[in-house]
């Protein structure tokens, strides 16, 4: 395997930024009504959270960067500082974790979008922007001839390599997600809430492939089984599929 850049390297050109709003000073927005997605996904908020959740959120206050500079850049002569975490709305986030962000429009039963944290960076007037891997929801995601991809589980999404550009104020708050290789059941909701990963989007050729197809180059490979390994590693008795058990007899 040749050798691969960091996860998070600032090699990777991020896809142009996503419309999304300025951040302001307690700007206030409406949370999406799905409690099932909710419950489903969200990683437990603290007790003190817990009390003070409520319909509406404030965002875009306390957003600062948490520990020392990892990295500094330049761009266009402007310099960014590089942070493994950073703050924003109550909660604490670093890179790798995946979140919800907010949608680009406000309104109820718009679903946020889901990215895995690449990159945190500080510009020089204070502004904290976050650099995501992107997940594709079903109702996005589209094939060649314009057609949504079918699913037989609603919690799946799509992992892909697009990299978007975000506020860290838009950040809504932790989800898990759970990357499963073909030949292992699916989990159940009960058991083990969160998103399913089980393909890989391609949002320029509009195509999937398997979550651990052979295709891909090795840094690539390498991410994904990273992910893959770090799920078997938190649920250690996935089920055999049915025809992967036949397969070995």
């Amino acid at each position: 395997m040749g050798d691969c850049a960091p996860l998070f390297s600032s090699d990777c050109s991020p896809s142009p930024p996503l419309s999304l709003p300025e951040p302001q000073k307690k700007r206030k927005m409406i949370l999406y009504d799905d409690d099932e997605e909710v419950n489903q996904v969200s990683l437990p908020l603290h007790e003190e959270e817990e009390d003070e959740e409520e319909d509406e959120e404030e965002v875009g206050e306390n957003v600062k960067p948490i520990g020392d500079i990892i990295r500094v850049s330049f761009i266009e002569g402007y310099r960014r500082d590089h942070y493994h975490g950073f703050q924003a709305n109550g909660g604490s986030y670093e890179l790798e974790d995946v979140v919800l962000v907010v949608p680009d429009e406000i309104g109820i039963n718009m679903k946020p979008s889901v990215a895995m944290i690449k990159d945190i960076c500080a510009t020089q007037d204070g502004k904290i922007t976050v650099t995501g891997q992107r997940f594709y929801r079903l109702e996005v995601a589209v094939n060649g001839n314009g057609e949504k991809w079918k699913s037989s589980e609603s919690r799946e999404l799509f992992y892909s390599f697009d990299k978007t550009e975000f506020s860290a104020d838009l950040v809504m708050h932790k989800c898990r997600v759970h990357f499963i290789p073909p030949n292992k059941e699916i989990p159940r909701a009960k058991d083990q809430p969160g998103f399913i990963v089980r393909r890989v989007y391609d949002s320029k050729y509009k195509e999937l492939t398997e979550l651990v197809d052979t295709g891909y180059d090795d840094c690539k490979r390498h991410e994904i089984n990273l992910l893959v390994e770090k799920t078997i590693a938190k649920i250690p008795l996935l089920a055999v599929t049915e025809d992967a058990s036949q397969n070995r007899q």
